[in-house]
């Protein structure tokens, strides 16, 4: 077998677009997963919006994702119960005609609800599709260094045979318990346990249950069955998670009739199911002191693991991906130095400490709602079920405990987290002005151009085509947007060998609907640098009188050698 450039170890949604990307970019790679297959069971499910438009460049169609994932409308509420079938304790609305036209506005891909265990066949196939080899039964041991990158042991768990893989790259992207991370002996900041939970993966129709209250989550308060059913499917897809004691149960969970009684109780109708995996997991909230070096590098939760409260894993090592992808490119294919590589852990660590504070933030308020119950610790359990059962019947205590749902909106509208964060130092040249600060930065995106910035979404028209501006951004090298006056930059480009998109009146791109113009914040001769991973690098608010030294700085800056 042909030495890849990159070796992935891992082949969870995070090894595989990092493959997917990889192979776009002209790289080769190879995935290896200890595991036989693909996960069986749910585990991740919020794709967001980010995620998407990062498929979107990648070349995945979205079709497929979509009609694998969760129907709209089953996802119009998350529902606080007492149990299943038991009386509504309040709801948190989340398909507003208010939080939809946002969401639509803010980029070209709404977010999708889809099981990892439905994606990852998606990712799969497009990984083999693009030319990356992949193999299950592999376990990932230990590597050493040379000169040329690193010779990496596998193990072959289905007949026990040893190889010795060598690749420029080695891209950690094996979860939790990275076998990659301990052996590059890096260490992980923050708590290491902050709850075990059990997942109760269940095959069942609950939809007479829920009917008149579709949602993604409904959370039981029963005091004697807590925990959340997570709606994959409300017709035949579920999972009941609850907290558990972590000495009770080994890692694959209760007996079959333990976990059945669980169930039963917490769905609280003599309603049909199965059990179809059963296994507890600790909840986290840690960052890795460092990404690696070259020709290491840790990617999604191998270098960070967050509560799944806002769904922020995933979506972050997918954006991880993203980041490093095209500077491993630029850096194989002689574009950039090795030193492009040291601003990955710059840029991402960064991204990952501030959503392990609000993941770590959205768990803490779902405590707010217990307390609303006047759910005290060491009231007797007669007492605590009592007084859920008695909310519905009281005006004041329900009107408390809606305002106590009312204010977990944070934990399930994350659109600043994931199109507003921005890069304050790495491939980027700052301009010296202050970062866009909207009134609240979890909920709420602020477009803007600022060097570091996610590049502004706006539709508009090439050759008559509609696509967004995110669409014009080369996967493989920076590209210049300028304004409708910015010939010199374009003449620039052409002189230093970058693709440049003239966007306005007589240019090469149309913004019929003023959008661009809207949002842009540079004047008609401005001119924008943006990175393949559509974050902006440079940023030239008017014209300058050496357009060809300005761009040529820029990206002597953003690509070292």
């Amino acid at each position: 077998m042909t030495a890849p450039e990159v070796l992935i170890v891992g082949g969870g949604p995070i090894g595989l677009t990092c493959s997917i990307l990889l192979s776009r970019l002209g790289l080769t790679n190879r995935v290896v997963e200890r595991r036989d297959g693909v996960h069986a069971a749910p585990q991740a499910h919020v794709v967001s919006a980010r995620t998407m438009e990062i498929f979107r460049a990648a070349g995945i169609d979205d079709g497929g994702i979509r009609a694998a994932a969760t129907p709209m409308a089953d996802l119009a509420n998350v529902v606080w119960t007492h149990t299943l079938a038991g009386p509504e304790l309040g709801r948190l609305p989340l398909a507003t005609p208010e939080r939809a036209a946002k969401m639509l506005a803010a980029g070209p891909e709404p977010f999708a609800n889809i099981s990892q265990h439905l994606l990852e066949p998606i990712l799969l196939e497009e990984a083999r599709k693009a030319g990356a080899t992949v193999d299950f039964d592999r376990e990932w041991q230990a590597m050493e260094f040379d000169a040329d990158g690193v010779t990496s042991r596998l193990e072959n768990l289905a007949n026990g045979a040893v190889e010795t893989v060598h690749s420029r790259f080695l891209l950690g992207c094996d979860g939790a318990t990275s076998r990659v991370r301990r052996a590059a002996g890096i260490a992980m900041t923050g708590p290491d346990r902050m709850l075990t939970l059990l997942n109760v993966h269940l095959r069942a129709d609950f939809r007479s249950l829920v009917a008149d209250r579709p949602a993604v989550l409904y959370w039981n308060m029963d005091p004697e069955a807590p925990g959340v059913f997570i709606a994959h499917d409300i017709d035949s897809n579920w999972v009941y998670q609850l907290p558990c004691d972590p000495e009770a149960y080994p890692h694959e969970g209760p007996d079959a009739a333990t976990g059945h009684a669980l169930v039963e109780r917490a769905v609280g109708a003599p309603k049909p199911f199965e059990i179809l995996s059963m296994e507890t997991w600790v909840m986290t909230a840690q960052v890795a002191d460092h990404y690696g070096k070259d020709p290491v590098f840790l990617v999604g939760d191998a270098a960070h693991r967050f509560p799944p409260t806002g769904g922020l894993g995933m979506n972050t090592g997918i954006a991880d991906a993203f980041n490093l992808a095209w500077k491993l490119a630029a850096v194989r294919n002689g574009r950039a130095g090795a030193a492009l590589l040291e601003s990955y852990a710059a840029e991402r660590r960064a991204v990952a400490q501030a959503n392990t504070r609000a993941s770590v933030s959205n768990f803490e308020k779902t405590l707010a709602i217990v307390r609303a119950l006047g759910l005290e610790p060491g009231l007797p359990a007669e007492e605590a079920r009592a007084r859920v059962r008695s909310i519905p019947e009281d005006p004041e205590r329900r009107k408390r405990v809606q305002d106590a749902i009312d204010d977990q909106l944070e934990h399930f509208d994350i659109t600043g987290l994931d199109l507003g964060y921005q890069y304050e130092r790495g491939a980027l040249v700052p301009d010296g002005t202050p970062p866009s600060a909207p009134e609240n930065p979890m909920m709420d995106y602020l477009p803007s151009t600022r060097p570091g910035s996610r590049l502004p979404h706006a539709w508009v028209l090439r050759g008559g085509e509609r696509i967004s501006t995110l669409d014009l951004v080369d996967p493989c090298a920076p590209v210049l947007l300028t304004g409708p006056a910015g010939a010199p930059w374009g003449a620039a480009a052409k002189t230093h060998g970058v693709a440049a998109y003239t966007i306005g009146t007589g240019g090469d791109v149309e913004d019929a609907e003023g959008a661009w113009a809207a949002q842009c914040e540079i004047s008609a001769a401005g001119a924008l640098l943006v990175r393949p991973d559509q974050h902006v690098a440079w940023r030239s608010t008017a014209a300058v009188e050496d357009a060809q030294g300005a761009l040529g700085d820029a990206l002597a800056r953003v690509l070292p050698t």
